[in-house]
């Protein structure tokens, strides 16, 4: 069987090329609809995507978390896991169909109760595959889960494009959801190697109460989190400033969304096995957070100077207005997967209730801080409602949480982050200066975009070759290029044929 660190490899990976593929499909799709569709029609499908994000997390209750913890026998938890989630799902997805249209009314938008009965199906389908997606989890068989997701995406974007055009509006989304929740889950329920049946053990309950119940609940108010202000927009607003919202916020989402499912899929099941030796313990939360930074920071800081270009490019003229609340929620969304990460850190230690208590934390702030930040500059307030209460509150609590958890030391982490964070405003500077230059959005954007990835490779280049290892920059050096490279990285005092 192959090494713990050849299947972390592994499945970092394949996760990484599932996210990246379906990320960037989700981006064109979402692009090819935009110039179908309406701000109000995104609105609306808003309204039915946060009441589901909702609800399906209050199924979940920390079952696919249990059944990922490879310290846990699974054949003893698995029927119990099966039968709560067929329960829950069956239960409120129920619940979310009947109570769907003054759920819509509510948060501002009517035509939503529809997509919500359409999203409860979705709710329902969750259940029934909970287990075997924590199975292919667990073993790190992210390459099994990307085939269930690009053979699940393939109908699913059919049926949505055909819906658009026919005139559906958020029907289309909620339909292709449908179709590509019950797709993928066939398909991962074909490939786990044991099918478990419902059953019930004491001591699965027992473990479900003490260990998914907390972590359920912060999941929960995470959920909540990341949806008030739909809530608050939506409400406030009307449909059409939600529609142009969300766009927004998805955009900023995609590279969090992007290493998040690397961090959630990865995260749980590496650091459970190294938990009980701490050097091993900090030394693994110091490089997650360094690998991190060297992927998430780039991508933030070019999408916040290239906000308007990006914008336009993509979605047309008639989404202007999204482009000044991108660029603030890309700052947001970088700090929120940093803080994804904290929180799958606790939770591998068993600490899910250290994470409960700054959830708690974050949304007491949130929910005065979003509902000031709409009233008085719509929907850019709602950004900086979110930049500021994630980078003054909460950030630092899960830095508090972990040094309570792990004693891990804080400096460490700083000398992890910091120097992704220099070559990424170095590479944000270049970006906007060269983009300035240019008065078409597509040429802003490609030139924006060239500039500042190649000032960041150069000013984060000597990272990346120390992450690959002395074998592999070996092998670099017999390259004129590299060797000049590390020469003047040498110069100026760069660690470059040293391994992080």
């Amino acid at each position: 069987m192959p090494s713990l660190s050849a299947r972390v490899r592994q499945g970092v990976l394949w996760s990484s090329l599932s996210t990246l593929v379906l990320r960037l499909a989700n981006i064109v799709i979402t692009a090819v609809i935009a110039h179908i569709l309406t701000p109000h029609d995104f609105g609306v499908f808003a309204v039915a995507l946060t009441v589901f994000s909702i609800v399906a997390c209050l199924g979940e209750l920390g079952l696919g978390a249990c059944i990922i913890r490879a310290d846990l026998d699974i054949d003893e938890i698995a029927p119990t896991m099966v039968t709560v989630s067929l329960t829950t799902s069956a239960l409120l997805a129920a619940a979310m169909a009947v109570s769907a249209r003054p759920i819509a009314t509510a948060l501002g938008s009517a035509q939503g109760a529809g997509p919500i009965r359409v999203m409860a199906l979705v709710v329902l389908i969750n259940g029934v595959f909970t287990v075997p997606s924590g199975q292919l989890t667990r073993e790190f068989q992210q390459g099994k889960l990307f085939l269930a997701s690009v053979i699940g995406l393939v109908p699913s974007t059919a049926a949505l494009l055909i819906l658009a055009k026919l005139g559906n509006g958020a029907m289309a989304f909620a339909w292709s959801r449908v179709i590509a929740q019950f797709v993928t889950g066939c398909v991962m329920m074909a490939c786990v190697k044991t099918i478990y049946m419902p059953g019930l053990a004491r001591s699965a309950l027992g473990l479900l109460v003490r260990f998914g119940l907390p972590l359920a609940t912060a999941n929960i108010i995470y959920y909540v989190l990341i949806n008030v202000d739909y809530v608050f927009v939506g409400h406030l607003m009307g449909a059409v400033a939600l529609g142009v919202y969300m766009l927004a916020f998805t955009l900023a989402s995609a590279p969090g969304l992007l290493l998040g499912n690397v961090i959630n899929s990865i995260a749980m099941p590496a650091f459970s096995r190294v938990k009980g030796t701490p050097a091993l313990m900090n030394g693994a939360m110091s490089g997650a957070l360094r690998a991190v930074a060297l992927a998430l920071l780039p991508m933030c800081s070019l999408m916040m100077v290239l906000a308007r270009p990006l914008v336009l490019t993509l979605y047309g003229s008639k989404w202007a207005a999204s482009a000044d609340v991108l660029s603030i929620l890309s700052l947001y969304g970088a700090v929120a997967t940093v803080c994804v990460l904290f929180a799958n850190m606790m939770t591998s230690l068993g600490r899910a209730r250290l994470t409960l208590v700054v959830q708690l934390l974050w949304l007491g702030a949130l929910v005065p801080a979003m509902a000031l930040g709409v009233r008085r500059d719509g929907i850019l307030g709602a950004a900086v409602a979110h930049v500021v209460v994630i980078g003054v509150l909460v950030a630092p609590s899960y830095l508090l949480a972990l040094k309570k958890a792990t004693a891990v030391h804080l400096a460490s982490l700083a000398r992890a982050i910091w120097p992704a964070f220099l070559a990424a405003s170095l590479a944000a500077v270049a970006a906007r200066a060269a983009a300035l230059q240019f008065g078409t959005p597509l040429v802003e954007l490609v030139c924006g975009l060239a500039v500042g990835s190649f000032t960041y490779c150069l000013a984060a280049g000597w990272q990346l070759l120390a992450w690959l290892g002395p074998d592999q920059t070996a092998r670099l050096r017999r390259y004129g290029p590299f060797r000049w490279y590390m020469a003047v990285g040498r110069l100026v005092g760069l660690p470059v044929s040293t391994g992080l």
